[in-house]
């Protein structure tokens, strides 16, 4: 019996049903932490990724599930940038998701062709931080909340996430709109503007 059960296992492996599937990262539900509000539209990827080669359903179910982390990482410390204190406790726990985020991301296999989209995905990301924690410290000394928004590492993450739209809008022409938004709206709302 066990003989039968592994040779089943390897006829699958071989003929590439285990390239179909794959584990589904992205949660059931997007509700927002408590008391916040997406910046824009945002809605769920759609578990059928229609129109996502079956190739790239992985990469793009694993990434925009840790972008959905990212973003809610990102509202959260940017709303305690417009309080009056807990600058430097608040960017610590945005650090530390941020950190595991851009890790699995990193760790990804990433489809030939979505290098690019990657590579602006992290940078983006990357200047977040860098922006978050220079605000972060300016708060502390008395700066404003307007006067921090002018870090241009806050303006270079929203040109990278834009680049990286621009990326996923030339690899799948053939998109459900439904997809096409969600993906759209993720990236939108880890962006500062």
């Amino acid at each position: 019996m066990l003989v039968f059960l592994v040779i089943a296992i390897m006829l699958c492996t071989a003929s590439g049903a285990s390239a179909q599937t794959y584990q589904n990262w992205y949660p059931r539900s997007i509700t927002p932490p408590a008391g916040y509000q997406y910046p824009c539209a945002l809605t769920a990827l759609p578990d059928d990724l229609a129109g996502i080669p079956a190739g790239d359903k992985q990469f793009i179910n694993h990434v925009y599930s840790s972008l959905l982390k990212a973003l809610q990482a990102k509202m959260i410390m940017l709303s305690a940038l417009q309080s009056s204190s807990g600058f430097s406790a608040a960017y610590t726990k945005y650090y530390g998701v941020i950190a595991a985020e851009r890790a699995r991301i990193l760790a990804e296999r990433t489809p030939a062709g979505l290098e690019q989209f990657r590579n602006q995905v992290l940078s983006a990301i990357d200047n977040q931080a860098v922006f978050f924690d220079k605000a972060q410290k300016l708060r502390q000394q008395g700066k404003s909340f307007e006067e921090i928004m002018q870090l241009p590492e806050g303006r270079t993450a929203s040109q990278l996430l834009m680049g990286a739209w621009g990326e996923m809008s030339k690899r799948y022409p053939s998109w459900s709109p439904q997809v096409k938004d969600s993906i759209y709206h993720h990236l939108c709302a880890l962006d500062l503007f």
